[in-house]
């Protein structure tokens, strides 16, 4: 999480020093053209006290074309000038991004305190894939990314025979199009997850608390080894004690 705060202060410190470049560069063409147009506003009101003298000839076509010339040049000097603003108010905005970025808390909420191991930073749904079932969190990413692919049988894989044949059963009378989708809509918002800690229940079975980002919510979920692979064997909640109204569960 702390390598994530530092690459986005890092951009927003790149982009505050883009915009200050940009603003720089602004105000030296702003400078430049500022001296232009006193210049050339000078010849303009010399013409045009020329032109309203009773006695002096009628304006020649090349003193109207000067004229033209410098409104144009004094409507590009306007167009410049609000340049410069926009960009002053985008180089505030960067610095108070960055400013609440350095503020933001670093970790996700805290882990149960009896927990014994605080296991994994963020991962993000772009690193998500299949990551087998060595361990309890390799099950965790390998279930959840089959879920938000839509992949059903993959899904099915990572649980546990008891979890896996009651997912079957509450499947009954959906087609593998419905189920796919269903998968799909379950982790739409996750953004990333989380394992926070992992507490050991005995030699084939650990508790593992995720946090989801994107859902902000954290729950409990069994691990069981089978053989010489773990397997999502359901939610704490479901199968010890009814979890918070603020920890639904993800798959059920």
């Amino acid at each position: 999480m702390k390598a994530l705060i530092a690459v986005l202060v890092m951009a927003l410190v790149a982009g505050i020093v883009v915009q200050s470049m940009r603003v720089s560069k602004l105000k030296t063409q702003n400078e430049a053209l500022r001296q232009q147009v006193a210049a050339l506003q000078a010849q303009a009101d010399h013409l045009s006290s020329q032109a309203s003298q009773p006695a002096a000839p009628a304006a020649t076509d090349e003193d109207r074309g000067e004229l033209l010339r410098l409104r144009n040049q004094a409507a590009q000097l306007k167009q410049v000038t609000n340049e410069l603003q926009r960009l002053r108010t985008q180089v505030q905005q960067l610095q108070a991004a960055s400013q609440q970025v350095r503020a933001a808390p670093a970790t996700p909420p805290a882990a149960d305190s009896n927990a014994a191991v605080t296991a994994t930073g963020p991962v993000p749904r772009e690193s998500w894939a299949f990551a087998g079932y060595a361990t309890p969190e390799a099950t965790l990413q390998s279930a959840l990314f089959a879920m938000s692919q839509g992949d059903y049988q993959t899904f099915l894989a990572s649980m546990s025979p008891e979890e896996a044949a009651r997912m079957q059963k509450s499947f009954e009378g959906k087609t593998p199009e419905q189920i796919a989708e269903e998968g799909r809509r379950e982790t739409a918002n996750a953004r990333s997850f989380q394992i926070l800690a992992k507490q050991e229940l005995a030699p084939d079975r650990v508790m593992l608390n995720v946090f989801v980002a994107g859902e902000d919510r954290a729950q409990r979920i069994i691990m069981q080894k089978v053989g010489e692979e773990w397997k999502w064997a359901g939610n704490a909640g479901r199968r010890q004690q009814p979890q918070s109204p603020q920890q639904t569960p993800v798959p059920q």
